[in-house]
């Protein structure tokens, strides 16, 4: 078996979808177990959105009791835009796994997102220059992979190309200019090694690896009625749910003053009987993030999360789902939890991070995720 630890939950459903497509059975689950029937088993956790030390412990426990199962090998699936606690968690990961170094490649050259003499670039724009820079990073940060990683970690980083010398410690960030080099960087790979990046680099890892009986997709039909969380930050993406009220779509926006009440249970529940109203009438609604007001207001970001996981639940309570659409990862693990929703079987990847997953609690209704950076795939708007 081989084990995968995410550091954010779209990052677990992503690679779920890479091990279907290369033919391997998979399990996320957002903690580790005992008994697990599976080729790949991805431990989803949040560790993007913790502070350094809770980040360290999950990091380290989760290692921990993988090793315990005796996986083949633990790769540490990191945000291919090296955004979170990328240096703290591999830091703590390589301890507890006993390896030399880190052989870390975050970059998807098919999503135009190279590392190239050490400057990692988006759509050829150095990323600090790109529309993906925002509060994620530390002030100061440039588009220097060794800077991304974090200040802490500088002295033991090395941007490295495919046939120079590696070193024998540290963390190896590898050049990765073209979709051949994920190949070549997977090809490099020994026992010494703990092998962390993005899911381009998986991808390639289990291309090398060829499992003979690989098991065929599925193809399914979405149900009736469904709810779409779009979480998400992104201007695309909410570009995308206001083009989808103008040609008639049904888009329930949070309550843009829900901020400023301290006690704000009567306007969720409220917001919650709106949406089940319009579920009920039109089976499909998007909830989304418009105009919010109180700027003011301390750690927006969470309390927003709290919010839509807080009316996710309350509209789960009081109709029935046949599917589940979440676009933001903190804003789905935020969701998960209020759910105790713990264990999925990923069966369809729509496109590249884009996937569609039973949930081990809830049978009837089928869970689709998508990072925020990501594009929905066309069939999801025509559905």
């Amino acid at each position: 078996m081989i084990a995968v630890i995410s550091d954010d939950f779209t990052g677990a459903a992503e690679i779920g979808g890479i091990a279907l497509r290369n033919g391997f059975s998979v399990t996320i689950d957002t903690c580790v177990n005992a008994n697990y029937d599976c080729d790949v088993l991805v431990i989803a956790t949040n560790t993007r959105s913790l502070c350094k030390i809770e980040a360290q412990k999950q990091i380290k426990e989760v290692t921990e009791e993988l090793l315990k199962l005796q996986p083949d090998f633990i790769y540490k699936k990191t945000d291919s835009l090296l955004r979170g606690k990328i240096g703290d968690e591999l830091e703590v990961q390589l301890a507890v796994s006993g390896k030399k170094k880190v052989l870390l490649v975050p970059a998807n050259p098919a999503m135009n997102r190279t590392i190239v003499d050490g400057i990692y670039y988006v759509n050829k724009i150095p990323l600090m220059e790109s529309d993906f820079c925002g509060d994620e990073y530390e002030t100061g940060t440039t588009s220097s992979v060794l800077d991304l990683i974090g200040v802490d970690y500088k002295a033991q980083s090395f941007s490295v190309s495919l046939g120079q010398k590696i070193p024998r410690e540290g963390f190896i960030i590898g050049n990765t200019p073209t979709n051949e080099d994920l190949m070549g960087w997977a090809n490099v790979i020994d026992d010494t090694m703990l092998p962390a990046g993005g899911a381009s680099f998986f991808n390639a890892i289990l291309r090398k690896i060829k499992k003979e009986n690989t098991t065929a997709v599925k193809t399914m039909s979405f149900g009736k009625k469904a709810l779409y969380v779009c979480g998400s930050n992104y201007e695309p993406s909410r570009e995308v749910v206001r083009k989808a009220k103008q040609a008639g779509g049904t888009v329930l926006y949070m309550p843009e003053n829900i901020l400023c009440i301290g006690d704000c249970e009567e306007m969720i529940e409220n917001w919650a009987g709106t949406i089940v109203e319009a579920i009920e009438k039109n089976d499909k609604v998007i909830i989304a993030i418009d105009t919010l007001k109180c700027d003011e207001v301390a750690a927006v970001s969470c309390k927003i999360k709290e919010i839509l996981a807080s009316v996710v639940k309350k509209v789960l309570g009081k109709v029935s789902l046949e599917e589940l659409l979440i676009e933001g990862g903190a804003t789905a693990y935020s969701i998960i939890e209020h759910l105790e929703y713990k264990k999925f079987y990923p069966e369809q990847e729509l496109a590249q991070g884009v996937i569609r997953m039973k949930i081990d609690q809830k049978k009837e209704m089928y869970l689709t995720l998508k990072p925020g950076s990501y594009q929905w795939t066309e069939s999801i708007w025509k559905f």
